[in-house]
C-alpha cells in the first residue's frame, strides 16, 4: 500500500526545473587539498637519541602532539601524529628538524 501511495502523490506534485544559471553554472570546482584515498606526507624529526627519529604525519591543521620519548623520561611535541620511529644513518640523522622538547 505504501508504494502506491506513494506514487500517487509523486503523481499529483508537479515537477518544477529551476534554469540553470550561466554565471554560476561554468565556475570551475575548487581544487580538494588532501584527496581521500592518498596518504598525508610523512615527515622525519630527530629528537634525543642520537641516530633516531620520529616518523610524524604532516597534517596542516595539527597543532601538536606529545608523546612519549621511548629513550628518555620526558616527552616531546611535534606538528601531527606519531607514526612510529626509524634507525638513521649519521649523515641523514644530522639534516633532520629538531623535534620541540
Amino acid at each position: 500500500m505504501t508504494a502506491t501511495r506513494a506514487s500517487r502523490t509523486a503523481a499529483r506534485r508537479p515537477r518544477v526545473h529551476k534554469p540553470i544559471n550561466s554565471a554560476h553554472g561554468s565556475k570551475a570546482a575548487k581544487p580538494v587539498a588532501r584527496t581521500v584515498g592518498m596518504p598525508a606526507e610523512q615527515v622525519l624529526y630527530r629528537f634525543c637519541k642520537p641516530g633516531w627519529a620520529v616518523v610524524v604525519e604532516k597534517v596542516a591543521t595539527a597543532l601538536g602532539t606529545r608523546f612519549v620519548c621511548p629513550f628518555c623520561p620526558a616527552s616531546h611535541r611535534v606538528p601531527g601524529p606519531v607514526r612510529g620511529f626509524r634507525k638513521m644513518r649519521r649523515a641523514q640523522w644530522i639534516k633532520l628538524r629538531r623535534v620541540a622538547e
